[in-house]
């Protein structure tokens, strides 16, 4: 069960940084607090960004504002390579607050010049802090002399009210978290919020609360020693029997299943 989510984990922890390398990618509409950049290397690869969409071909450079809902799909019968990189806007504390503020010219930057796919990729290779910063300043850079000073960036309403859920359900993953504890925090109608959620993500409230649970839960089992009960308790079940019971229908397995197979298998 994969739907529409917000990433709790990514831009919460001063200096995150996170490099990887991806082969044929595809990853559905999502969110987080931090920086998104992506490096074409080969092939070609579809991103879309709030109501836009970029296609991406080698050597092309994009990069996502934190809160901004997106996701990567690899167009049918095609390949393609890229390399991610998702970073903490403390990294680029000095250019940070105009990057966010206004909008730039544009986020894709088609066919970017050899120097810059090379610091892209030997932030592989070196992880020191000073060093991350100083080539994530060089990278955005690119992107800083995008911005357009006579408009303000203003993150559309949908995606706005969809940061509020999700980190409203981040802030209350241990309790039950009920759409009628939901419309109360935000001051909104329930039935209005419900019909909402269910139209741009396409899951109930309900059925994407219990998936951030559960995937919390895998984060725990796979991460702590933590037990079951405790874990239960963690992800806000009243009962170990009503967290075994969600968890098997979630992932095919109990717990302790998915612990002794070393969280192989992901809800």
């Amino acid at each position: 069960m994969n739907p529409i989510f917000y990433e709790i984990e990514h831009g919460t922890i001063s200096n995150h940084f996170l490099f990887e390398k991806n082969t044929d990618h595809a990853f559905p509409l999502h969110m987080h607090r931090c920086y998104e950049m992506v490096l074409m290397l080969e092939g070609e690869m579809t991103i879309q960004i709030d109501q836009d969409t970029y296609d991406l071909s080698a050597g092309d450079l994009i990069l996502i504002k934190p809160n901004r809902l997106h996701s990567y799909e690899t167009p049918t019968g095609k390949s393609g390579v890229c390399l991610l990189c998702m970073f903490s806007s403390d990294l680029i504390a000095a250019i940070t607050d105009p990057l966010s503020k206004y909008r730039l010219h544009t986020v894709h930057l088609h066919n970017v010049q050899a120097i810059y796919r090379d610091t892209f990729l030997l932030m592989q290779e070196h992880r020191d802090l000073p060093t991350v910063k100083g080539f994530l300043y060089l990278l955005c850079g690119l992107f800083y002399r995008q911005i357009d000073y006579s408009a303000e960036d203003t993150i559309i309403e949908v995606s706005d009210l969809l940061q509020k859920i999700f980190a409203h359900i981040e802030s209350n993953v241990d309790k039950p978290c009920t759409l009628h504890e939901l419309a109360q925090a935000l001051k909104y109608n329930e039935s209005y919020l419900s019909r909402f959620f269910y139209s741009k993500i396409g899951v109930s409230y309900s059925d994407y609360v219990r998936s951030i649970k559960i995937n919390y839960a895998c984060y725990l089992l796979k991460n702590t020693h933590d037990s079951i009960f405790n874990i239960a308790r963690l992800c806000g079940y009243a009962t170990p029997s009503a967290f075994n019971r969600s968890f098997k229908q979630i992932t095919g397995m109990n717990p302790n299943e998915y612990r002794s197979f070393g969280g192989a298998f992901d809800p």
